[in-house]
């Protein structure tokens, strides 16, 4: 089970994005920005042992979020039930 508290938060992601895992499960946090949506959390997940850049994109499975706690709230929760 995945449980980013304590961990990281939306200041570390305004900077840098978050790389983890949790078995098999795989996942980037970060923060995207265009003029129509503004700051939004992409959760992007996939299932095997490469990584990010050695998977392609069209086995990723990539969720939005709004940019801030309670977001990050959700994609906990989101990445959590791509494990079942």
């Amino acid at each position: 089970m995945i449980d980013l508290s304590g961990i990281m938060g939306i200041p570390f992601l305004k900077k840098s994005r978050f790389t983890g895992s949790d078995g098999f499960l795989r996942f980037v946090l970060e923060k995207r920005s265009d003029e129509e949506h503004g700051d939004r959390l992409a959760a992007i997940c996939w299932h095997g042992l490469l990584s990010s850049t050695a998977t392609p994109d069209s086995e990723k499975t990539t969720e939005f979020f709004s940019f801030d706690k309670e977001g990050l709230k959700r994609a906990q929760e989101w990445l959590n039930s791509q494990q079942e």
